[in-house]
């Protein structure tokens, strides 16, 4: 944001000259444009096409690119006449130029991108848009430009503007702040799905989902020109756009291939993301050694993306919508949104339709929230599934009415309890209890009553118990202490607090109510069904000698 007021300061004073004179700008893509194929000789530094060259040997076109008698030539010139008046501060603005260039006005040099060898040739150097200054005397005059380039376009693309420098800036401004801000908001929104995923690691689609917003708004952001201006790096920009502009294609197969659950014929959805995931290395890594021109990796992954990768997954796409699910079809849909976008920037490359500095951003903007929308309701879902699944095994392992362990659970407990004896020596005791004379209470005020009790008993053994205790109801009228690494002495000093908690506890209508508790300690080369029995008739033991008592066998 700094950056940006930087540039309004700067251009200014270009806005206030622009506003008091009114704009000339002008088209020159409409003005009569002429070529030559290969070079022109030099003498002096001059190139001699710029001032001996007869009208006979230049050719009228109707665009300046792709001549269609180019042939394997990798050189041609261009030139137009520029008009009679142009407008204050001239400056010509061109989108972008296949690959590098020398501007000539007359016989001067007056700007170029890249380098020449002896042999007009010259090292790909990026697409990025040109701005030059021109001289106050060029009206009228003709303007020449010369351009190398080994790829399927040679010339230049997109608009071919005259016009003031804070027009200019102006205009990009008004195209850029929407990409800086939406590229830096997928940027932003990239990093929360980045960090969701390290932070539950199984969800692969929050790993890919935020892949595929960073890559997409890092293409947002530095498609804007204006950046070009404090950051021109033009090569270094052009394999950070390539890394973002190949991956989308991985990105949206793998984001199906884990989403939609649906087979399909030769796992082909899984094949395109791999195949494209292995061009975009072999594409980086082959033009960084120099195997190849970086640009080259454009036209073959234009080839093999537009008819085959698109195709099929745009069948699958349209099969999906009509079969899948709700999450399916929102998937589907958002990346036929993105797909039509891809379609449509193919065609303008290809000259098919009018060139047009489409809302690249707009378009990816939506698809990436519509998926963002369908794995957000996702995980809601599984969320939901996972709460779900959590009651399950609380209600499974759990007695409904006390809310204490069940017999499943008690059952699992001591089988630990009994593998860390083996394991570590470490003793452990249990305690069972039984309240006396509980039918009583059930014939005398009904189940209901008894079920009051029950409820007030396990809070009191809960209370009271440590919190590595486990406690249980063992069945009916009849609960269970599980007590880790506590010998027979430590579980009868617990058992007399528990006895005397219950035989003191206020039950109001229903009075004193008392409980019989027996005590067994596990011991070597014992057995649970013994450490039970031997509790069991502790417990019988205090009830034959007149209840509310702890004995232990």
């Amino acid at each position: 944001m700094k950056k940006l007021l930087i540039i309004l300061l700067l251009i200014m004073p270009s806005f206030l000259f622009s506003s008091a004179n009114e704009s000339n700008k002008v088209d020159l893509s409409k003005f009569k444009w002429e070529y030559r194929l290969g070079d022109s000789p030099f003498e002096n530094d001059i190139p001699l096409w710029t001032i001996d060259s007869p009208n006979s040997k230049w050719k009228e076109i109707i665009y300046p690119s792709n001549p269609l008698d180019r042939g394997d030539l990798k050189n041609v010139w261009y030139r137009v006449k520029l008009p009679e008046h142009l407008p204050a501060d001239p400056n010509l603005y061109i989108f972008s130029i296949d690959f590098i260039v020398q501007v000539y006005l007359k016989n001067k040099l007056i700007y170029d991108f890249g380098e020449f060898d002896e042999n007009a040739k010259g090292e790909f150097k990026g697409w990025p848009w040109h701005m030059i200054s021109l001289p106050s005397f060029s009206e009228n005059e003709y303007l020449y430009f010369r351009i190398y380039s080994n790829y399927i376009d040679i010339g230049l693309w997109g608009e071919i503007l005259i016009d003031s420098k804070g027009n200019i800036y102006e205009k990009l401004l008004e195209h850029d702040i929407p990409k800086i801000t939406i590229g830096s908001i997928s940027i932003f929104v990239a990093v929360l799905f980045l960090i969701s995923f390290l932070s539950r690691r199984k969800k692969i689609e929050l790993l890919i989902l935020g892949l595929l917003f960073l890559t997409q708004g890092l293409n947002v952001f530095f498609s804007a020109k204006i950046l070009d201006i404090f950051l021109f790096y033009p090569l270094l920009k052009q394999y950070i756009l390539l890394i973002v502009f190949f991956f989308f294609p991985i990105g949206m197969a793998m984001f199906m291939d884990k989403i939609i659950t649906y087979k399909v014929p030769f796992n082909i959805i899984k094949r395109i993301w791999q195949f494209h995931l292995i061009y975009l290395l072999g594409a980086v890594f082959g033009s960084l050694l120099g195997f190849y021109s970086i640009a080259s990796t454009y036209e073959y992954f234009d080839i093999f993306y537009n008819f085959i990768t698109l195709p099929i997954l745009t069948i699958f796409m349209v099969y999906f919508f009509f079969k899948g699910d709700r999450q399916t079809k929102i998937v589907t849909f958002s990346f036929f949104i993105i797909s039509l976008y891809w379609v449509y920037s193919s065609l303008i490359a290809h000259g098919l339709v009018q060139w047009e500095e489409y809302p690249s951003d707009i378009a990816i903007f939506i698809c990436l929230l519509l998926l963002t929308y369908s794995i957000v309701d996702n995980l809601n879902y599984t969320k939901e599934l996972e709460e779900a699944k959590e009651e399950l095994i609380i209600l499974s392992s759990t007695d409904y009415l006390t809310k204490l362990n069940n017999r499943k659970k008690i059952d699992s407990v001591l089988e630990e309890n009994e593998k860390k004896f083996k394991r570590y020596k470490d003793d452990f005791s249990i305690i069972l209890l039984d309240i006396d004379d509980f039918k009583k209470i059930n014939d005398k005020y009904g189940h209901l009553s008894g079920d009051e009790v029950l409820v007030g008993i396990s809070n009191i053994l809960t209370e009271f118990t440590r919190e590595v205790d486990a406690v249980g109801r063992w069945g009916g009228e009849e609960f269970i202490i599980i007590c880790p690494k506590t010998n027979k002495d430590e579980a009868l000093v617990l058992a007399e607090k528990l006895r005397n908690k219950i035989s003191t506890y206020d039950f109001k209508y229903l009075g004193n109510i008392t409980a019989s508790f027996g005590i067994s300690t596990y011991v070597e080369n014992s057995s649970l069904k013994e450490l039970l029995l031997k509790a069991d008739n502790a417990m019988y033991l205090s009830k034959s000698k007149g209840k509310n008592r702890v004995e232990s066998i």
